[in-house]
């Protein structure tokens, strides 16, 4: 007496048999076609050992039809595979995407790092995106650069200059 299959040897079974027809597929369609080429060639074979017309028409209703069944036959077992195979890379970038969106709104979500915090005395362009060192070259010599505090840097969004970097508390080094 056989043992009463368990539930979850019918899903395994139903994956590994469509995971078989999916392999076996082209390959079915490439003897389609094979199968369809032979029977053309056999239709035009017998055409060809025929001089009567009423005796040429059999081979060509059995074996031309047929041959041109088998070749779409082949056509539609070869493009459900190529189209299969398409979602399959398009369910793959579905996927992708779906992970970097929910990366993206997770990083929306969590607080912003607060911004650096200048050490000493800044200066800033009225309508400049970044704060300096008061040496900075690119503030240098500039009636409109002012000193600004933490807090309006925080109000306007500044960055520390690339330049000098007022951040790190080094001297930059001096061109001549």
């Amino acid at each position: 007496m056989s043992q009463p299959s368990s539930p979850s040897a019918a899903p395994a079974r139903r994956e590994f048999w469509a995971w078989v027809w999916t392999s076996a597929r082209p390959f079915v369609g490439w003897a389609l076609a094979a199968a369809g080429a032979i029977a053309l060639f056999v239709g035009w074979f017998g055409i060809s050992g025929e001089s009567l017309t009423a005796k040429q028409l059999p081979y060509l209703v059995s074996a031309g039809l047929t041959g041109i069944a088998l070749f779409i036959l082949a056509g539609v077992f070869l493009a459900t595979d190529d189209v299969r195979r398409q979602f399959a890379r398009i369910a793959e970038l579905e996927r992708k995407v779906d992970d970097l969106y929910s990366l993206f709104v997770a990083e929306l979500s969590q607080q912003p790092p607060a911004p650096p915090q200048p050490r000493g005395t800044v200066l800033a362009l009225p309508s400049g995106s970044s704060y300096h060192r008061a040496d900075c070259a690119l503030v240098a010599g500039k009636d409109e650069a002012a000193a600004v505090t933490a807090d309006d840097v925080a109000a306007r969004g500044l960055r520390p200059c690339r330049v000098c970097d007022p951040d790190a508390g080094r001297v930059p080094a001096s061109t001549h």
